[in-house]
């Protein structure tokens, strides 16, 4: 007698597939390398950059756009070899071939006489018909057609290599602009901390003071409003760092709510005055390498529709096995070929092949001038920021100059207070002025970085001085 067993599966095959099944159920959550380099220690801006040149979503857009334009190139190469495709027909004809034969008179032996034979109607072929074919097709001139298409798709391949720098370009600008607004307000939020911390020192003086009838207690309600001022700032310095973290994380294709660990070291200071080698530069930029790409895919479009206008040629050769044949009688398979050239010529279209040439003209063109507005919109742009980093520089010497004068005149107010030589309105006064010189050199140090970057950008460089060996796009 046979039993029936039923296979139990032992508890560790049990626990390998339960892992397989959560694996392929449970969704991994994304920018995993992301995050641990976040949590693995403070991120630099050179950090922050390299993530976002790996995960930002417009570069990746950019890169599949490469990639499409590769393709495209791929098959403007591939018209230039034959074609071939195969097929298959099947119907029904409702009459078929016939052939009518007359009456015929031959002439018999003597006696008998002339003889007349009836005509009949002969049937050729069936009703069905069927044929399964083989067929190729090999340009021999296309009037420039072909040529003319590969030009264009090897300008747009060329073309999205620079839109590709020009977009990482794009985000290097906007991940230092949202570094330096989430150091900026970092700083910011450490500068009212401190005010804070000298409200409260204050604070204990004047009530000693009162204590000692130096000073009226009504006079303690301003530096109370002053503390509160400082308790506001601190609040809006923690919504700023939160705004620009969130801002930081996105362009560098981390989900918005991602926590970063921005770097405290500060950034070297760029130079200053700008070298005579940066601001003599005349390096293109990605916006005309692109323009100059345009027009030479226009000059290929121009060669494709002026192929319209000349003849097209080309070898042709076929093979087919078909049902019926060429029997009269029991017509079946039977297997045949042909070989030729095709040769064909529009001659009259109503000018719509010219007007399609002209058409390319005028758009080619129309990208030349496109082309010179680039270049001087290039030019403005360098001017613009050339002078909005020189500005930076001089505000940034006189900041920090009104920085070292305010804390001077602070710590003497402060000091004068103490002993009763100066009023609370001159030690808030002296307070107000030393926060406004600081906030401002704080705002200072974060412009002068971003226009830096600003400059840099619109002369054609991500970094000065420039590396040896730069990757390609």
């Amino acid at each position: 007698m046979i039993k029936e067993r039923t296979f139990l599966p032992s508890p560790p095959i049990i626990l390998c597939l339960a892992a397989i099944v959560a694996a392929l159920i449970i969704p991994v959550p994304a920018y995993t390398g992301q995050t641990k380099a976040a949590i693995s220690g403070p991120l630099h801006l050179e950090d922050c950059l390299h993530i976002a040149f790996e995960n930002n979503l417009d570069l990746s857009q950019a890169k599949k756009g490469r990639e499409e334009a590769a393709f495209r190139l791929k098959q403007a190469e591939g018209r230039r070899y034959p074609e071939v495709g195969m097929g298959a027909v099947s119907g029904y004809m409702n009459a078929v071939n016939k052939m009518e034969l007359g009456d015929t008179t031959v002439m018999a032996p003597a006696g008998i006489g002339p003889l007349t034979i009836p005509g009949r109607s002969i049937t050729i072929g069936e009703h069905e018909k069927a044929d399964l074919f083989v067929s190729l097709l090999q340009p021999i001139y296309t009037g420039g057609k072909i040529e003319g298409g590969i030009r264009a798709a090897s300008a747009g391949y060329e073309g999205s290599g620079h839109q590709l720098a020009l977009i990482k370009n794009q985000i290097r600008q906007q991940v230092i602009t949202a570094f330096h607004e989430a150091t900026k307000a970092r700083e910011l939020k450490r500068i009212a901390i401190a005010s804070r911390k000298q409200i409260g020192s204050h604070l204990k003086d004047a009530g000693n003071l009162v204590a000692q009838g130096m000073m009226l207690k009504s006079e303690m309600l301003p530096i109370e409003l002053r503390r509160l001022d400082m308790e506001l700032k601190i609040v809006q310095a923690e919504n700023a760092i939160a705004r620009a973290a969130a801002s930081l994380a996105e362009r560098m294709g981390l989900p918005p709510g991602q926590p970063l660990d921005i770097s405290t070291d500060p950034e070297p200071p760029p130079p200053w005055p700008i070298p005579a080698a940066l601001a003599s530069s005349t390096i293109q930029r990605p916006e005309q390498q692109i323009a100059e790409k345009q027009t030479e895919a226009a000059a290929g479009e121009i060669d494709i529709a002026a192929s319209g206008l000349l003849p097209q040629a080309g070898l042709t050769a076929s093979g087919h096995y078909g049902w019926p044949g060429f029997t009269a009688t029991q017509p079946g398979w039977e297997p045949w070929w042909q070989a030729g050239v095709e040769v064909s010529w529009n001659i009259f279209d109503m000018g719509q092949r010219k007007n399609e040439r002209d058409a390319a003209k005028a758009k080619k063109s129309r990208l030349e001038q496109a082309r010179a507005s680039v270049d001087q919109m290039i030019s403005l742009d360098r001017i613009n920021t050339r002078l909005t980093y020189e500005e930076a520089c001089q505000k940034l010497a006189i900041s920090k100059e009104k920085v070292a004068s305010a804390q001077e005149n602070f710590k003497i107010k402060e000091d004068n207070f103490k002993v009763g030589m100066a009023t609370n309105t001159d030690f808030l006064d002296a307070h107000t002025e030393l926060l406004n010189a600081t906030s401002e050199l704080a705002l200072i140090s974060a412009e002068i970085q971003t226009a830096w970057a600003d400059y840099l950008r619109a002369m054609g460089m991500e970094n000065w001085p420039q590396e040896t060996s730069k990757e390609t796009p």
